[in-house]
């Protein structure tokens, strides 16, 4: 089976968040599955792979206006990369903006991507079964399957699926882009694609592919309910018997305490000796007393509302205004306002709470090794991945139910918990979670520890993720494809 991949970013090449890790990891295990996998990203201005012999390409993007550009065919470990590379459109700082501005030509720029994507499979004459489209820069993509080859034609076989990894971001941009893009007047409706006058790129994704699905069932089902959707559930209950959820994998070759490069001691549920030793330089490096009776609780993150600090920093600064015997160990980078207020609660409290402002690969392994909790209370959360890393470095989760940490967590109370979990996004419940937290730590360390042990045991793999989308591919052949309207 023929699979074509399109993504935005993978790791590997470019990464600014768990798309690329998602990228990597299941292309990967696709092809040692045996699939024929080809993933297409942009070349953006900082990748350094490239071709010594890339291939011209040459298409119209909207019937009329033609365009160019290089393809590089290179290898990323077995995975086959297709790098799309056009001066004006890739070649800039940043990736989908600069300074924390979008490109106000993004629609245009990920639209020139997807059809590109799909002209070098005509080119090169290798018709993919199955295009598997990521998130709203590439959901045009089902739409240009539709309409610009329509059955019979080349990829009258070709079924499509867009995977969503965040509906909150939905590439929204004025309707002047539709003639530049391809897209049919008659098709600009509130039906496919049309939302208060704008373009959704990704609700015509919806629209169009075959096949939908959510990275967690818990985001899948949030995603089809008004108060938790980003207003997408009118859409997807339309196409709710061709949406689903499957929950992403751990990649355990970089996440394993056993033997992760980036931490000073190594550990295991059999000697969990060196998870001790981490504390100790996890609470140097962080500038904090090095008091191992003292329960740390950690966090890696976003500094964003997504991530659920308007309620997480007025519960830590609760917490450390009522002398709770705890310490925190923060590492994130984002939003002003959030690393403003977490660095004056580190200059209130120096010796409990250390706070850095910023992104280190090192820091992060070391904080989830070295912690006692992590700290994971997101207003909502399609998948994460920090959760089932902290589980594996036995690193109790503090997580709100919501997404795949709902999926992944199970709360204390039950006979086979494996963190801490409170449901309300506010001050009030997320400071529980906390002291929760703490109590189990100070004044149950036996059931710490049993459910340390638990947590340790559990598996979230690559493999089980693949295996579920090849099921999933492999319905699509099955089936006539259920898009309305072409």
């Amino acid at each position: 089976m023929k699979i074509l991949m399109i993504m935005s970013e993978m790791d590997g090449i470019v990464k600014t968040g768990g798309l690329a890790d998602f990228g990597a990891a299941l292309s990967g295990e696709l092809t040692e599955r045996g699939y024929d996998v080809r993933v297409a990203i942009p070349r953006y201005k900082d990748v350094v792979l490239s071709s010594p012999d890339p291939v011209p390409l040459y298409f119209n993007l909207n019937h009329y206006q033609p365009y160019g550009c290089l393809v590089h065919p290179v290898k990323l470990g077995p995975i086959a990369v297709r790098l799309i590379e056009h001066h004006d459109f890739f070649s800039r700082d940043g990736i989908y903006g600069y300074d924390n501005y979008s490109y106000p030509d993004n629609v245009l720029r990920y639209a020139f991507f997807c059809k590109a994507a799909l002209e070098d499979c005509l080119h090169s004459q290798w018709i993919p079964d199955i295009v598997h489209c990521n998130d709203w820069q590439t959901a045009l993509a089902p739409y240009y399957l539709k309409e610009h080859y329509p059955d019979p034609g080349p990829f009258g076989q070709t079924r499509s699926l867009l995977t969503i990894h965040n509906g909150e971001f939905q590439g929204k941009t004025d309707r002047k882009w539709l003639d530049a893009i391809g897209i049919r007047p008659d098709r600009f409706t509130s039906e496919l694609m049309e939302e208060y006058g704008s373009l959704n790129p990704l609700k015509c994704g919806i629209m169009y592919a075959d096949a939908i699905n959510a990275v967690s069932p818990g985001y899948c089902r949030e995603l089809l309910l008004p108060e938790t959707s980003h207003n997408l559930w009118h859409y997807l209950n339309k196409r709710k018997d061709h949406f689903q959820g499957i929950l992403n994998g751990c990649d355990y070759s970089q996440w394993d305490p056993e033997t992760d490069p980036f931490i000073p001691h190594h550990f295991s549920p059999r000697d969990m000796t060196g998870k001790g030793l981490c504390k100790t330089v996890l609470q140097k490096r962080m500038g904090l007393a090095e008091k191992k009776e003292l329960p740390l609780l950690g966090l890696v993150s976003r500094l964003a509302a997504q991530k659920g600090f308007d309620y997480l920093i007025p519960a830590i600064e609760r917490l450390l205004y009522e002398d709770t015997p705890v310490q925190l160990a923060l590492l994130g980078s984002g939003e002003p306002e959030y690393g403003s207020w977490l660095h004056h609660l580190q200059q209130r409290y120096p010796r409990k709470m250390g706070f850095v402002n910023g992104y280190d690969n090192g820091l992060s392994h070391l904080i989830e090794a070295g912690s006692d909790f992590f700290m994971m209370p997101s207003l909502f959360e399609p998948c994460g991945l920090n959760q089932l890393y902290s589980l594996a470095y036995g690193t109790l989760p503090i997580i709100r139910e919501t997404g795949g940490l709902k999926d992944t967590v199970v709360p204390l109370g039950r006979d086979d918990a494996t963190g801490i979990c409170f449901s309300s996004p506010d001050t009030y419940s997320c400071f529980h979670g906390l002291k929760q937290a703490v109590s189990l730590y100070n004044d149950n360390r036996p059931l710490y520890l049993v459910v340390q042990q638990r947590a340790m045991g559990q598996l979230f793999t690559w493999q089980e993720s693949a295996e579920k989308y090849g099921k999933l591919y492999q319905k699509l052949l099955e089936e006539h494809p259920s898009m309305t309207g072409s």
